[in-house]
C-alpha cells in the first residue's frame, strides 16, 4: 500500500512538472518573468522547477549572472544532480574566484553527499578566500563542527 502511494506521488509530481514545463515553453516568459518564476520555485523548495527555469534564464538571457548560477547549482544538487551543480558553481569561481557563496555551497553539497573530506577542503577555502564576511563566519562555525 505504501509503495503504491509513493509511486502515485512520484507520477503526479512528474506529471505536474511536465505540465508546468510545457506551459512555460509555450508562454516563453521574458527575462524578468523567468527569473521571478525561478526564484519563487526555489523559495518554495520546488528545485525541479527552479533548476529548469534557472537553466532557461542562463541559456536564453544571461549566462554570466552569478546569483542565478549559484541558485542553479544548488537547485541541481537538490534534484540529485550534485556533480552538475558543482560544475556550475566552479564556473562561478572561474569568474569570481573568491565568491563565498559558491565556495560555501560546494562544501555543503559535498557534505550532504557524504564526502566530509571534500566538504572540509571547500569549507577551508571559503574561510581563507571568501569575499563575504557573514558567509566566511558561517563556514568557520560549520568547519569547527565537522
Amino acid at each position: 500500500m505504501v509503495i503504491i502511494a509513493m509511486a502515485s506521488i512520484i507520477v503526479i509530481g512528474s506529471t505536474s512538472f511536465a505540465i508546468s514545463r510545457y506551459v512555460i515553453e509555450q508562454q516563453k516568459p521574458g527575462k524578468k518573468e523567468t527569473l521571478r518564476l525561478a526564484n519563487e520555485a526555489y523559495d518554495r523548495g520546488d528545485f525541479q522547477q527552479s533548476s529548469f527555469l534557472y537553466e532557461r534564464y542562463i541559456k536564453e538571457f544571461d549566462p554570466s549572472n552569478i546569483s542565478v548560477m549559484i541558485d542553479f547549482g544548488y537547485s541541481l544538487h537538490n534534484v540529485g544532480k550534485s556533480q552538475e551543480g558543482i560544475v556550475v558553481l566552479k564556473d562561478v569561481l572561474k569568474m569570481q574566484p573568491n565568491n563565498a557563496f559558491a565556495l560555501f555551497n560546494i562544501a555543503v553539497i559535498y557534505y550532504r553527499d557524504g564526502n566530509a573530506t571534500k566538504a572540509k577542503e571547500w569549507m577551508k577555502l571559503c574561510i581563507e578566500k571568501g569575499d563575504k564576511p557573514e558567509i566566511v563566519e558561517k563556514a568557520r562555525l560549520l568547519f569547527e563542527q565537522m
